[in-house]
């Protein structure tokens, strides 16, 4: 899981994610597969530490942009940065849609289910994070390749 920038909050978060799975395996009805389960629970403990932190804080998805022309460590770092501010920006679902779409690679479908949403409404959150990423980051002044 990461959710955070901080590796030790993500490793917490990540403990907190088993103790739940632990704590709650005999809810599990098998009406899904068991990743999506432990997704959603991962999802949610998500959520609540952005709730009770109030920061949205989620790591770098370069993964999906171009870096900037410039490759120098000091402007992959000051790129990184700023996308992660955009990406705070985000609604929360959206936020949710480009971290499991984007940094775990999940199909649209597995996201819908992860999320409560239909397919459709995964690939439209996806789509309306990235143009509002595209938004954040012109406002910002970077200058990055096509999403």
């Amino acid at each position: 899981m990461k959710i955070t920038g901080n590796h030790d909050q993500a490793d917490e978060l990540t403990q907190r994610t088993f103790i739940k799975v632990h704590e709650k395996f005999d809810s599990f009805r098998g009406n899904s597969a068991i990743s999506t389960w432990i997704y959603r629970i991962a999802i949610n403990v998500g959520k609540n530490y952005l709730r009770k932190e109030k920061a949205k804080n989620f790591i770098s998805l370069d993964n999906i942009f171009n870096l900037p022309d410039d490759d120098s460590p000091d402007s992959n770092i000051d790129f990184k940065g700023k996308l992660q501010k955009a990406i705070s920006k985000l609604p929360t679902k959206q936020h949710m849609v480009v971290l499991l779409r984007a940094f775990q690679d999940l199909p649209y479908k597995q996201i819908g289910a992860i999320l409560g949403i239909s397919e459709n409404a995964a690939k439209a959150n996806y789509s309306h994070a990235l143009n509002n990423l595209k938004k954040h980051l012109l406002k910002m002044g970077v200058k990055y390749g096509s999403l």
